[in-house]
């Protein structure tokens, strides 16, 4: 099959994939990326073991989830991604400070576990990646958010 026939054909995986991620910036680039990939998937897809479309669905559903995990950084974060700071009135190196003061009040676990969800981990990675279970990551994020509401609230 060549692929433009390909394409029209299978053009809505990558649309669905992208509306299930919600991605709205950059889609135009999602879209070709996804489209070489598909491309690429094209010329090894063998149809002795699978459909065609659970074939590309599920490879360009594990690509672009690839993307994201590459574009992801475990060591910097956007201060302003915390709830409610944006209502708090203060300039940035003020506000920098505060963060800092705050996160100081936080343990080791529960420093690594905001730094891991503002990274945009999930519960069962975050789990993974703290070695522990999920009722003690749910612990950590109230104890952070009782600390973040005293700090930042009862000044």
């Amino acid at each position: 099959m060549e692929f433009n026939e390909l394409y029209k054909n299978s053009k809505h995986i990558i649309y669905f994939l992208l509306k299930k991620y919600n991605i709205k910036y950059n889609n135009d680039e999602y879209v070709q990326l996804l489209t070489i990939k598909m491309w690429e998937l094209s010329k090894v897809y063998n149809p002795q073991k699978s459909s065609l479309n659970s074939f590309l669905y599920a490879r360009l559903n594990y690509f672009l989830i690839d993307l994201f995990r590459s574009h992801r950084s475990i060591e910097t974060f956007d201060v302003a991604e915390l709830d409610n700071l944006s209502n708090i009135n203060y300039s940035f190196d003020d506000a920098q400070i505060l963060y800092e003061n705050f996160i100081s009040q936080l343990s080791e676990k529960e420093q690594l576990w905001l730094q891991l969800k503002l990274a945009g981990y999930k519960q069962k990675e975050l789990a993974e990646k703290l070695n522990c279970s999920i009722s003690t990551l749910k612990n950590y994020q109230n104890r952070v958010k009782i600390k973040y509401n005293n700090y930042y609230f009862n000044k």
